[in-house]
C-alpha cells in the first residue's frame, strides 16, 4: 500500500525514514544491531512498564523484574536499583533529557545506566530507554527506534512530534492516512481502541509499517487519558521489533484492485460520527476530508442532513444498510466530486463501535460554490447528547 496524497506520502515517509534510522529523537548512539537496552512506556503517570527488550515486544511486564533480571542481581539489590531508575525517570518527566550515570548499592555492587527518553507531540514523556551495565562500560548499540505520538479519539486525529514533520505543514493524520502506513495484525480491536475513550483503557498489538516498498516490523503501545487529561486524549509509543511481518491476503489484495478496474471505492467508517476509519480499497482521490485542512464536513451541507438522516436508521438498528445518491464530497482545491454511496453495518460478535463498510462510485464532479466556512466544526455525531435530535441511549 501507498499513502493517499503527496503530502500524506512525505509525512509517512519521514516517519519510517525516522523508524529505520533512529532510535529516538534524542539518540545519538549509532552502532548496530540493537540489543541490550529495554524500552520503558511512561503513559500514565505512576506507573511504568517494560514494552520491549532486546529488540523484542513485551506484554507491559514488571520494571522491577526486567531491571533484576538484567543485571543478574538478587531480589533485594535489584529492587533497591529499580528504585532509583523509577527516581531518575520521574525526574526525566519534567526535565525530559537523555542521562548517563552510575550507582553503588548496598552490597557494594556498581550499577551504569543510560536514559534516553521518547517524547511526545505534547512534550510529555512517552517512554524511556534504559541500558544498564557494570561500572565503567557503556552500550555499544543503539536503542530500538521509536517514536511517540498522541490520538484524540473525539476529533479522530494522532499527532505526531515536530521532528518529525518532514518539512510538510502538517502535524496530524486522520485514521485512514494512518491506516494506509501502519497495517495492525488485529486491525478490530485497535479501530475500537481508537474510537474509545474510557479512562484506564488500553491497547496493544504487532503492526507493520508500511511506505512503498519498505515494510518494517513494529508494536503499538496506547492508554488512553488519566485525569486530569480528558480520556479522550491517548498517549502512544511505536517501535520496531523482530518480529516477523504477515504478507497481505489474497483477500486484501483483490480488494485493493478494485479501483483500478472501476470507479468504486470502499472505505471502513463509524457510524456514529459518520467519519472515515479505514479504506479497505485505495482511497477515493481529490477529495479533501475532514481533518485534513479542517474540521468541516466532507459532503455538502444539505448531502449531510441525507447522510446522517440514513445513517440514524443503521445506527439505531431499524436497518442494516443505506444508500444516499448524488452526495458532494469537498474537493481538493475547489468543486465537489459526485458519487453515489451504499453502507451495510458490519457484524461483530461482542459489543463495540457500530462500524460500517461504505461503498462509493464516483458519478461526476460539479463546480457549486462552497457555503462553508472554513472554521465550520461540522456535525457533531450522532452520539452526541448535545446535537438538536440525539439518538436515544
Amino acid at each position: 500500500m501507498t499513502c493517499g496524497s503527496s503530502t500524506v506520502a512525505a509525512r509517512c515517509s519521514k516517519i519510517v525514514e525516522r523508524f529505520n534510522q533512529e532510535g529516538s529523537a534524542t539518540s545519538e548512539i549509532d552502532a548496530m544491531p540493537k540489543s541490550g537496552w529495554t524500552l520503558i512506556e511512561t503513559l500514565e503517570p505512576g506507573r511504568l512498564t517494560v514494552v520491549a527488550r532486546d529488540h523484542e515486544a513485551r506484554d507491559r511486564t514488571s520494571f522491577e523484574r526486567a531491571v533484576t533480571d538484567q543485571l543478574g542481581i538478587g531480589k533485594a539489590p535489584g529492587h533497591e536499583a529499580a528504585q532509583w531508575l523509577e527516581a531518575l525517570i520521574a525526574d526525566m518527566r519534567s526535565h525530559p533529557e537523555a542521562a548517563a550515570t552510575h550507582r553503588v548499592l548496598r552490597n557494594g555492587h556498581t550499577v551504569s545506566a543510560r536514559l534516553v527518553p521518547v517524547i511526545g507531540p505534547d512534550n510529555a514523556l512517552h517512554g524511556a530507554h534504559v541500558w544498564l551495565g557494570p561500572d565503567g562500560t557503556q552500550p555499544q548499540q543503539r536503542p530500538v527506534s521509536a517514536f511517540a505520538f498522541t490520538w484524540d479519539s473525539h476529533l479522530r486525529l494522532a499527532e505526531f512530534p515536530a521532528a518529525l514533520t518532514g518539512g510538510t505543514p502538517r502535524s496530524q493524520l486522520t485514521a485512514p492516512e494512518i491506516f494506509r502506513f501502519v497495517e495492525p495484525a488485529d486491525g478490530l480491536s485497535l479501530i475500537r481502541a481508537l474510537l474509545s475513550s474510557q479512562p484506564g483503557d488500553s491497547w496493544s498489538g504487532a503492526v507493520t509499517v508500511t511506505v512503498g516498498k519498505n515494510n518494517r516490523p513494529g508494536h503499538v503501545v496506547m492508554a488512553a487519558g488519566t485525569p486530569p487529561q480528558p480520556p479522550a486524549k491517548w498517549r502512544g509509543l511505536l517501535f520496531e521489533t523482530s518480529t516477523p511481518m504477515a504478507g497481505m491476503s489474497l483477500e486484501a489484495a483483490a480488494l485493493a484492485a478494485i479501483p483500478r478496474i472501476s470507479q468504486v471505492h470502499m472505505v471502513l467508517v463509524d457510524i456514529a460520527k459518520m467519519r472515515l476509519i479505514r479504506w479497505i480499497t485505495d482511497p477515493l482521490p481529490d477529495v479533501q476530508w475532514k481533518g485534513q485542512v479542517d474540521q468541516r464536513d466532507t459532503p455538502h451541507p444539505d448531502d449531510v442532513k441525507r447522510i446522517f438522516a440514513a445513517a440514524a436508521d443503521v445506527f439505531t438498528g431499524k436497518a442494516e444498510s443505506a444508500e444516499v445518491h448524488d452526495v458532494r464530497l469537498r474537493r481538493r482545491g475547489g468543486g465537489w466530486v459526485v458519487v453515489d454511496g451504499s453502507g451495510a453495518i458490519v457484524g461483530t460478535s461482542d459489543a463495540g463501535p457500530a462500524l460500517a463498510v461504505l461503498q462509493l462510485r464516483v458519478t461526476g464532479h460539479s463546480d457549486e460554490p462552497d457555503p462553508v466556512a472554513p472554521t465550520d466544526a461540522g456535525h457533531p455525531g450522532l452520539d452526541d447528547p448535545e446535537q438538536p435530535d440525539p439518538l436515544p441511549s
